[in-house]
C-alpha cells in the first residue's frame, strides 16, 4: 500500500525533527540551559550529578573528535593521506 503525500510529508518532517534533536549544537544548547537552571538552584542534587555526567561525556566526545581531526590533518600535511609526497 502506497503512502499518501500527507503521510510522506509527516514522515519527512519527523525525520527532520529527529535529526535536529541529535545535532551537537542543539544538544549543547539544551545542556547549557540545564546548566543555567542548576546555577539558579532549580535542579535537585541527583539532576545536577546527571547533568555533570552528560557534560563530561560530551567533553570526552569532543576531545576524541578533535584528536581524530588532528590526526587527519597530520596525515594530509605529511602527504600520506592522498598518496602524494609533501612539498
Amino acid at each position: 500500500m502506497a503512502l499518501t503525500p500527507a503521510e510522506k510529508q509527516a514522515r519527512y518532517r519527523a525525520r527532520l525533527h529527529d535529526r535536529e534533536q541529535h545535532r551537537p549544537d542543539t544538544l549543547e544548547r539544551e545542556l547549557m540551559q540545564d546548566v543555567e537552571r542548576a546555577e539558579r538552584g532549580e535542579l535537585s542534587d541527583q539532576e545536577c550529578v546527571a547533568l555533570a555526567d552528560k557534560l563530561a561525556d560530551m567533553a570526552k566526545d569532543y576531545l576524541w573528535r578533535s584528536h581524530r581531526l588532528a590526526e587527519m590533518a597530520r596525515k594530509i600535511r605529511a602527504g600520506k593521506f592522498f598518496g602524494f609526497a609533501a612539498r
